[in-house]
């Protein structure tokens, strides 16, 4: 939105300047004045896109460059076109003004600074990129070494507990057979007391009959 009110606002800037110059009554025109208006406008959007832009949040950031660009480029190539027209309209026949020179040199070494500050911004998203891949297959290999140990702690959680069922089992039958030990051993005592009682009955009605 800030971008295309300046975008705007500079074309307006342009156009007024455009018709200034073409007009009849007067022999000045603003060529100069519309190029430096399309030389402002550019840097205005470099400044906008890179202001904004944060090589560690490119997703957000990318928005933002390509909105300052579009501004920087649709506002310089205004201010050429028009500058050119000019040219053509209404040309001029004294040499190149100091001004015009300066601006020249302005816009060389914009073209200059631009690139070595954008070589520099793409290197730094290159590295971050890189670095963020690093991070992912790093990641990644904790994620398998993780699903791995939980796997083989489930294992031994599973084996302990049939482990445990097993014993449980195991604990179950010595009781029943320790019960069943023990039902055998008082049925064998009940007949062995029974067959004691017996005999002592038939020696005490023996020792009776003799002693009559």
């Amino acid at each position: 939105m800030q971008g295309t009110l300046i975008t705007i606002l500079i074309i307006i800037a342009i156009l007024i300047l455009f018709a200034l110059s073409i007009a009849k009554k007067t022999s000045r025109n603003y060529k100069n004045e519309i190029a430096s208006l399309g030389v402002l406008g550019t840097f205005i959007g470099i400044a906008i896109g890179l202001y904004h832009f944060d090589v560690t949040n490119i997703d957000e950031s990318m928005p933002y460059l390509l909105n300052g660009l579009k501004t920087a480029f649709i506002t310089s190539g205004v201010g050429i076109f028009f500058s050119i027209i000019i040219s053509i309209y209404k040309p001029v026949a004294t040499k190149k003004s100091e001004t015009f020179n300066a601006l020249e040199m302005v816009v060389k070494e914009f073209n200059k600074n631009l690139t070595t500050q954008f070589g520099e911004n793409f290197k730094q998203l290159n590295e971050s990129v890189k670095a963020m891949i690093t991070w992912q297959d790093n990641y990644k290999t904790q994620i398998t070494k993780s699903e791995e140990n939980l796997s083989g702690l489930l294992a031994q959680l599973q084996r302990i507990e049939v482990m445990k069922e097993d014993e449980q089992k195991s604990i179950e039958a010595i009781i029943l057979n320790l019960k069943q030990g023990s039902d055998d051993i008082k049925n064998s005592l009940g007949e062995t007391t029974d067959i004691v009682k017996e005999q002592m009955q038939l020696l005490l009605r023996e020792a009776n009959r003799k002693l009559s």
